[in-house]
């Protein structure tokens, strides 16, 4: 505390920047400091900090770089038993802007963290000046910058600011390049806690992020509570006319490995053909009838008889609108599908009735 106040409080932040094996309290250390930064200057462009030096020229870059790679056993008042490596960097330009500041301490306290499942709990202290921070760090042009404030957002699972700062990403979002690996991660956790959380997810900027990320099977690890998000965000009215139709492929691959549709979600499932239908959303409609037809939770039994009549009635009704869809359904009768039966009294009767027509189309 002494030298983030002293006379080169930039020395002391590459320090810690540098030390890779820096304790893990300095997560809640660096965020406390960017939030007293925020306060102590707001309202300001600029906050002056006092430095020996008055520019780059004025340090002895040789003596610096030796500082960083001395740190061992001898040096390491934070972990005794344990040699702690720097990595070998220049310094850079005296961190006197807003944005720079926030940048090397949530650097400090969240470069090296990642957040999962089995991670203890970061409690943060969200103070109100802690949206200045969110505002500088996620509109900057880094990548790595800006997974450092996302990372910032999501750390402490049980306390994350109200609402959400998805908005803070539209200008990355828009952006053609890639998002960095580690971006990319942490925009990932983001859209689960956010769910988690009961926090907005289907909000148009959380899909737009959704639709930017483009996840796949790899990046999922537990795939029941994505079969409850993505079902979450389709039955949004922005969801539905808005989600990429990679998103529907990517359900129908959670579903079709065994797992089940959430209680609340199947009287849904069935509703959800009604909505496709009507704006006549061929391509959507047809991957979610296949997908019903294929899951293992309707099945002919009492209590399902309802939802199968629902689904042979739209099935029929699809197929004599789009007769291209038959071959595809009669080759799915023939898969071995516990309703097959069903499916096959379906597809005959649309071949007929197509048949019946095809003279008064001549």
């Amino acid at each position: 505390m002494n030298a983030i106040v002293g006379h080169d409080p930039n020395f002391f932040l590459e320090f810690l920047a540098a030390w890779e094996k820096r304790p893990m309290c300095l997560a809640p250390m660096a965020y406390g400091w960017c939030s007293a930064i925020s306060e102590a200057g707001l309202g300001r462009e600029r906050l002056t900090l006092r430095i020996q030096a008055q520019d780059l020229d004025s340090y002895d870059l040789k003596k610096i770089e030796e500082a960083f790679t001395s740190v061992g056993p001898a040096c390491d008042p934070f972990r005794m038993d344990e040699v702690s490596h720097c990595a070998h960097r220049r310094p850079r330009l005296p961190h006197t802007s807003y944005t720079g500041l926030f940048s090397i301490l949530l650097e400090v306290g969240f470069r090296l963290v990642m957040p999962s499942h089995g991670q203890p709990a970061i409690h943060l202290d969200h103070t109100p000046h802690h949206k200045l921070v969110f505002k500088r760090t996620l509109s900057s042009d880094d990548d790595e910058v800006i997974a450092d404030g996302v990372c910032v957002w999501v750390a402490d699972r049980d306390h994350m600011p109200a609402g959400s700062c998805v908005h803070y990403l539209a200008k990355r979002v828009a952006e053609n390049r890639p998002f960095s690996p580690r971006l990319r991660q942490m925009s990932i956790w983001l859209i689960e806690r956010m769910w988690r959380s009961r926090l907005e997810v289907s909000g148009l900027g959380a899909i737009r992020l959704l639709n930017r990320l483009n996840i796949s099977m790899d990046d999922i690890k537990y795939e029941g509570e994505w079969i409850q998000l993505l079902m979450d965000v389709i039955l949004s009215p922005a969801g539905l006319k808005s989600l990429s139709i990679h998103y529907w492929h990517l359900l129908e691959q959670l579903l079709l490995i065994g797992l089940s549709l959430p209680k609340q979600h199947v009287t849904d499932a069935m509703e959800l053909v009604w909505l496709l239908e009507e704006p006549e959303d061929w391509e959507k409609l047809e991957i979610w009838m296949v997908l019903l037809w294929q899951y293992r939770g309707y099945r002919a039994d009492t209590d399902h008889l309802e939802c199968l009549d629902h689904l042979k009635q739209a099935t029929l009704k699809h197929l004599l609108r789009q007769p291209s869809a038959l071959p595809m359904f009669e080759g799915l009768a023939e898969s071995g599908i516990d309703m097959c039966v069903a499916l096959r009294r379906v597809c005959a009767r649309a071949r007929a009735e197509q048949s019946s027509l095809e003279p008064l189309l001549l």
